[in-house]
């Protein structure tokens, strides 16, 4: 193919697609995340098996640990340039916190399952 796709995987979702709207990345049918960051343990659609590829445990600190310490430079950055009350403080970073992390370990997750489906051949 011109662009590097074989036929095989040409039209199915990409990372960003299957991290963001959960779709799967063997048949783009929606239903990758059981939770927030947590994938389905199967494909409704095509009964792909997720629950064996998910990365769980220590693994994901790779993925935690530079998030939070950005998040951490960014609430002493903002902390320097203008000085918020606690009251805007708290729902702002209570908010920011979860959703970022949230989002990276989505990210995260769909890179892995996305690695190990295609060294498995099954994408």
């Amino acid at each position: 193919m011109a662009n590097g796709e074989s036929q095989k995987t040409k039209g199915q979702p990409g990372i960003t697609q299957a991290a963001l709207f959960g779709l799967c990345p063997c048949c783009g049918a929606k239903g990758l995340w059981g939770g927030p960051a947590t994938l389905a343990d199967i494909c409704r659609a095509c009964g792909q098996d997720f629950g064996r590829h998910e990365p769980k445990g220590r693994g994901l600190y790779i993925v935690v640990l530079p998030v939070t310490v950005l998040l951490i430079f960014v609430a002493l950055k903002l902390d320097e340039v203008m000085q918020l009350p606690v009251w805007v403080l708290v729902p702002l970073w209570g908010s920011v916190v979860p959703l970022t992390v949230i989002g990276a370990l989505r990210f995260a997750k769909a890179i892995v399952l996305m690695a190990r489906l295609q060294k498995e051949g099954l994408l």
